[in-house]
């Protein structure tokens, strides 16, 4: 299990409430800390990103990503997909 250091979690936290205040959506540090804690453990434990891997490594065959462009490539993708301004 990875484990986020403090100041991390209290980033992700106050990012997150300010983002989402005016929801009226009552949380605990406790509740929250174990939410970004199961998130962390997901992109951690191995499967999401074997399952990534091979679904890049079907789009593009026969071409093959290195590690490195592969994780570029989520990484813009996300920024994209996650940074739209909702």
């Amino acid at each position: 299990m990875a484990v986020l250091t403090g100041p991390q979690l209290d980033n992700v936290r106050h990012a997150f409430a300010e983002e989402l205040r005016s929801d009226g959506i009552p949380w605990t540090r406790a509740k929250l800390n174990a939410a970004i804690q199961a998130i962390e453990d997901v992109f951690e434990s191995g499967a999401l990103q074997t399952a990534i891997s091979n679904a890049i490594n079907t789009a593009t065959s026969p071409a093959v990503l290195t590690g490195a462009q592969k994780r570029a490539l989520v990484k813009f993708w996300l920024r994209s997909r996650f940074d739209r301004g909702n």
